[in-house]
């Protein structure tokens, strides 16, 4: 899947940036017309949408919307001003950008004692692998599992304004940084 429509995608996003109408906590209310990152490009909570409206992966809109839903609001609005200027323009593969993105999460986490941080790196190892389009063996998908509980215990210890902001930045400059890619007619 390819970026594609990114003038469009630009120019919602600063119609709903022009109108206030980017808000938190709500996929969108066709009444007031406001709504949330994916509401606000789908006017829908379908994520699928905007796939194909956009060429945006799913997983990259739930872990962007994600990151908006955590930050303060006036971050979360200029979180996603500044989408439209890190896709930037048609032709970039965005597929793996959400592995790689939970990848560089699951590094930022502090070490932790061997028995959890043996569960961690092959967690981390199969990550890497889709990051990279190869597949990752049903006994590392088990061991990601186990380390989901370790993982969210952590994250909740993480001061959640300063994790978001990070997020923000990693997601976008990984978007920004996507291949584009020369679509044959």
């Amino acid at each position: 899947m390819l970026t594609k429509n990114t003038d469009l995608l630009r120019e919602v996003v600063n119609q709903h940036i022009a109108a206030d109408s980017v808000i938190q906590g709500m996929y969108w209310d066709p009444e007031t017309h406001k709504g949330c990152f994916i509401g606000c490009l789908a006017h829908d909570d379908d994520p699928a949408i905007n796939e194909s409206r956009y060429g945006l992966p799913a997983m990259v809109q739930r872990i962007a919307e994600s990151i908006f839903e955590g930050l303060p609001a006036n971050e979360a609005k200029a979180f996603f001003a500044a989408f439209p200027d890190a896709v930037a323009c048609d032709g970039k593969d965005l597929t793996r950008v959400g592995w790689q993105f939970l990848a560089a999460e699951m590094r930022s986490l502090p070490k932790q004692f061997s028995g959890i941080q043996a569960v961690i790196d092959p967690v981390i190892a199969g990550i890497d692998l889709l990051a990279f389009g190869r597949q990752w063996n049903l006994d590392a998908a088990r061991a990601a599992r186990a380390a989901r509980a370790a993982r969210a215990a952590r994250a909740a210890r993480a001061t959640r304004a300063a994790v978001r902001l990070r997020q923000r930045d990693t997601l976008l400059k990984l978007i920004a940084n996507a291949p584009v890619v020369e679509v044959q007619q």
